[in-house]
């Protein structure tokens, strides 16, 4: 383990290095009122984003690349990019201000203002006696001005944020907490229990079991902040205030493991991605707060330039976590470490083959995670289609063999306007068409939360039985029960599906998503990626198998193309039953 954390930290400083040269004679690109008009003319918000993420990079890796060699160059370009970072007219992203109705949009209190603002308060702080003064009053201005005044002299909520469930509360408050204790130094009480209480609302969006129904990535990025503040305030309090000692918290610090199979392959619902990564310090943090959190695959890990919007909160804690974790490996403060190989492993325990040793039931999310001994992994889910990041998927479910994603839950799409306004379920990853769910008389899921399963049961033998049916809004429907059965030796998943209904009830045809071209072979379909492979097998022999090909916007904006494997059920007297079955070699 503590050779695997020092390879890491190495890697990390060679990283920095690189960019602190590269950089060095590249002018920052600069923020143009011609592009931050752009989201509200076309709704594009990548091509904005681009150009003030690159200056968060700057500010990011100068920080760190003088954290860690302590240069005068690297001194004198951070200085100049904290000052450009203060002059720019909006720390806020054109897609979260209105321009329109808000005079005082610049002042907008978004997730990026606030990272922002987090930010330049650290720098400022850990850097106190290597800034220029007059650079850090302008920071300390600049910081109280945009963020810390409108937040604390508005009525609570602030923004919808304050008391919302989701990554925005932790990220926003906990950046805010952050910088309030840096810069007002005797901070009042009556704003810090403020930013205690906006974070119980973060706290209640996860389930007790500690499911984080927006995904696997925004876990990460909310309990980074929800942590670091955490931290931060158990000092400054000199151990009175600790927000990690919630007894929810130890079961929410597992969440990340079990959303990782063996492959290094992520559970993708909601905006999640099926590659995700983990951040190092963020884990050395819970794994040494909570004996139980363990440290999925080393391959996983996300290096300095994982996250594109580099958020210097994580990144800075991905080194200093990851030291002081290693610190305590060295005195011996944790006595049952075992070495970390490159497949997954138990951390504090006996090292085993995986992280899913049985199968994961989140039973208030109503997610499955299991995975079979030759590598095949498969994930469910029920839930309701409101849900935050929501997809409409009640009933879906992902298969893969190793490091190859089979049947795909696609994950989070290109950000756009649309994707967040009442067209979001005309884009494929958000529709029930874009997941492996059936079309019934017609029509796809709607959104809503009553739009849900309204049972879910499943065992750790590999069987799960969900009632879907309700997350279609047809009268016409009484019930669609999918029944799962996987074997955890094989990998051979066998599901069988059946619908109930009046005369109305006509037409059912099932639907699955691959990022592979199908080939069909009179019952089966074979799904070939790569160096994996599976076979659909329906058990009607006679079965007419088709596939249309789809255009999918990826997170990164890039066109993916997918294929939806469809085919009829046959349906009787509204009565219909549909059994098929998905195998590897």
């Amino acid at each position: 383990m503590k050779e695997y954390l020092e390879k890491y930290l190495a890697e990390y400083r060679s990283c920095v290095e690189n960019y602190a040269l590269e950089l060095r004679n590249q002018p920052m690109p600069e923020l143009t009122e011609e592009k931050f008009s752009l989201f509200e003319k076309t709704g594009n918000r990548m091509i904005y984003e681009e150009d003030y993420f690159i200056r968060r990079k700057y500010l990011a890796v100068y920080a760190m690349a003088y954290w860690i060699g302590r240069k005068k160059e690297d001194l004198n370009k951070l200085e100049e990019v904290i000052e450009a970072v203060c002059m720019e007219n909006s720390w806020a992203l054109p897609a979260h201000t209105d321009r329109k109705n808000n005079p005082d949009w610049r002042n907008t209190v978004d997730l990026f203002a606030c990272e922002t603002g987090q930010t330049l308060a650290e720098l400022i702080t850990i850097f106190q006696q290597d800034l220029k003064k007059d650079l850090r009053e302008h920071v300390k201005k600049e910081v109280i001005s945009r963020v810390l005044t409108p937040f604390y002299q508005s009525e609570a909520p602030c923004e919808p944020w304050e008391y919302n469930t989701n990554n925005w509360c932790a990220v926003c408050a906990g950046a805010i907490g952050s910088a309030s204790i840096y810069l007002l130094k005797d901070v009042p009480e009556k704003c810090l229990e403020r930013i205690r209480y906006s974070l119980t609302h973060y706290l209640k969006g996860f389930t007790d079991d500690g499911a984080c129904m927006e995904g696997l990535a925004y876990f990460s990025y909310g309990m980074a902040y929800y942590a670091g503040f955490s931290q931060q305030y158990l000092e400054y309090s000199h151990g009175a205030a600790d927000l990690m000692a919630d007894e929810k918290i130890a079961s929410i610090a597992e969440f990340q493991q079990k959303c990782y199979f063996d492959s290094g392959l992520t559970v993708s619902f909601s905006d999640g991605y099926m590659n995700d990564c983990f951040h190092m310090g963020l884990t050395c943090y819970l794994a040494g707060r909570f004996p139980n959190v363990r440290f999925p695959n080393r391959k996983c890990a996300a290096a300095f330039d994982s996250d594109s919007c580099y958020r210097f909160m994580t990144l800075y804690r991905d080194y200093i976590w990851v030291e002081a974790y290693l610190e305590k490996i060295s005195e011996n403060q944790y006595q049952r470490i075992q070495p970390c190989p490159d497949t997954n492993n138990s951390v504090h325990g006996k090292v085993h083959s995986g992280l899913v040793k049985e199968p994961v039931i989140f039973e208030q999310a109503q997610w499955y995670i299991a995975q079979s001994g030759n590598m095949c992994g498969m994930a469910a889910k029920g839930g309701n289609n409101a849900e935050h990041h929501n997809h409409n998927d009640v009933g879906s479910f992902l298969y893969l063999s190793k490091n190859t994603m089979l049947l795909a839950d696609l994950g989070a799409g290109e950000y756009t306007k649309d994707y967040f306004s009442g067209k979001r379920y005309q884009i494929l990853c958000n529709s029930s068409l874009g997941h492996n769910v059936p079309v019934i008389n017609g029509s796809l899921q709607m959104e809503g939360e009553r739009f849900a399963c309204d049972r879910f049961e499943a065992d750790k033998n590999g069987n799960v039985e969900i009632s879907f049916g309700n997350a279609y809004d047809l009268d016409e429907l009484d019930e669609a029960v999918r029944r799962i059965r996987f074997n955890r030796e094989t990998g051979m998943m066998q599901i069988t599906d059946t619908f109930t209904g009046g005369n109305g009830l006509v037409d059912v045809k099932e639907n699955l998503v691959t990022r592979y071209v199908p080939r069909i072979r009179g019952n089966k379909v074979q799904i070939c990626g790569g160096n994996e492979d599976c076979t659909v097998e329906i058990d009607d022999p006679d079965v007419k198998i088709s596939y249309q090909v789809m255009e999918h916007k990826n997170h990164a904006g890039k066109t993916e193309h997918v294929f939806l494997i469809q085919w009829q059920v046959d349906v009787n007297d509204g009565y219909g039953k549909s059994k098929f079955r998905i195998y590897c070699k």
